[in-house]
C-alpha cells in the first residue's frame, strides 16, 4: 500500500512544453520531500505529455479533453490523497521552501483552511516592486490577520502561493468550472466565508510573465471578476455588510467602466455605453463616469 502524502501537488496545464520542465524541477527540488505531484493536461496539443512522462514514475499523469483549468483542477483535488494541496501553474516555478514553510504553518495550525505567501516576479522588478504583495502589506497582513476587504481590495491571493486543506477544498465544492481566470479569487472568497486564511510574509513562488497568461484578457478578466463579486454577494449576503455596500458599488462600477473603455477602443460602441450604464447605475455621481457618458453620446451624432 502506497504511503499517504502529506501534500499534494496539482499542476493543471494545457500547451504549455515550453516551460513546464522547469516547473516540474522546481516542485521536485523542494526541501520538503513528503509530497506526490499530480499533473493533469487539459487536452495539450503541444509536447506537453512527453516532456512530463519524462519524469515517470515521480509524477502522476492525466489527461482530459479540454475543459479549461477549473476542471482539470478539481479533477487533479479529486486524485489527491494527502490532507493538504498545493494548486501550481506549469508556468511558474516554487522556491525550495514552498511547501516547507506553508506546510510547517498548517502543522502548527490544524484549523486553517488555506495559507498562502507572497511571490516574486521572475523576470525581476514589476510595477516598481519585487514582490506581488508590497512589503508593507504583507507585513500588515501577517500581524493582524487577513480580512475580507484584502481580498476585496486587491486578488492578493495566488493559488500558486498557498496550501489548502483537501476538507475545505471539498467542502466549498472546489473550483467553479464556468470560471477560466478569475477562479482562485472565487475560490478564495468562499474559503474565507467558510474557513480560516491565514498569510505567511514569505516569497514561496516565482510569477512568470509572458503573453500566454491568461490575465491578459481584459474583457474575459474583467466581466469575470464582475460575475465573481455578484456570486460572492448572492451567496453570501453578510458580505455586503462586512465590506460597506459603498464600497461594493465603487469596486463593481469601476470594473464596468474598465470593461466600457476596452470595448470603446475595439469600437464595441453599444456594448460600451451598455457597461458605462451599469457603472452609472452603481455610481451616479461619479463626475468621470458622466463625462464618459455624455462624450459618447454626442460621438453618436
Amino acid at each position: 500500500m502506497l504511503k499517504t502524502p502529506g501534500v499534494s501537488v496539482v499542476i493543471a496545464t494545457y500547451n504549455r512544453a515550453r516551460y513546464i520542465a522547469e516547473t516540474l524541477d522546481s516542485v521536485i527540488g523542494q526541501t520538503y520531500q513528503d509530497f506526490e505531484v499530480i499533473v493533469v493536461d487539459d487536452g495539450s496539443t503541444d509536447d506537453t505529455r512527453g516532456i512530463v512522462e519524462r519524469y515517470h514514475p515521480r509524477i502522476d499523469y492525466i489527461y482530459q479533453n479540454n475543459r479549461g483549468p477549473s476542471a482539470a483542477r478539481n479533477l487533479g483535488v479529486r486524485r489527491a490523497r494527502g490532507a493538504w494541496v498545493a494548486i501550481q501553474d506549469s508556468d511558474d516555478l516554487s522556491t525550495p521552501n514552498h511547501l516547507s514553510a506553508l506546510y510547517g504553518y498548517a502543522q502548527e495550525h490544524p484549523n486553517c483552511g488555506m495559507v498562502f505567501g507572497n511571490g516574486a516576479y521572475l523576470g525581476g522588478v514589476e510595477h516598481n516592486r519585487k514582490t506581488i504583495i508590497p512589503p508593507s502589506k504583507g507585513r500588515r497582513l501577517a500581524a493582524r490577520g487577513v480580512r475580507l476587504d484584502d481580498l476585496f481590495d486587491k486578488s492578493i491571493v495566488r493559488l500558486q502561493a498557498g496550501l489548502i486543506a483537501k476538507a475545505a477544498y471539498d467542502a466549498v465544492g472546489g473550483h467553479d468550472e464556468s470560471l477560466r481566470i478569475c477562479m482562485d479569487l472565487d475560490l478564495a472568497f468562499r474559503l474565507f466565508m467558510n474557513f480560516s486564511i491565514s498569510y505567511l510574509d514569505e516569497v514561496v513562488f516565482l510569477y512568470r510573465k509572458h503573453e500566454g497568461n491568461t490575465g491578459r484578457n481584459e474583457e474575459g478578466r474583467l466581466t469575470e471578476n464582475i460575475r465573481v463579486i455578484e456570486k460572492l454577494l448572492a451567496g453570501y449576503p453578510v458580505a455586503e455588510k462586512l465590506l460597506g455596500p459603498e464600497k461594493v458599488a465603487r469596486r463593481l462600477a469601476y470594473r464596468h467602466y474598465r470593461l466600457a473603455k476596452s470595448r470603446w477602443k475595439r469600437q464595441q460602441t453599444e456594448s460600451a455605453r451598455e457597461a458605462l450604464s451599469a457603472a452609472l447605475a452603481l455610481c451616479p455621481r461619479n463626475l468621470k463616469y458622466r463625462l464618459y457618458q455624455t462624450g459618447w453620446m454626442l460621438a453618436r451624432h
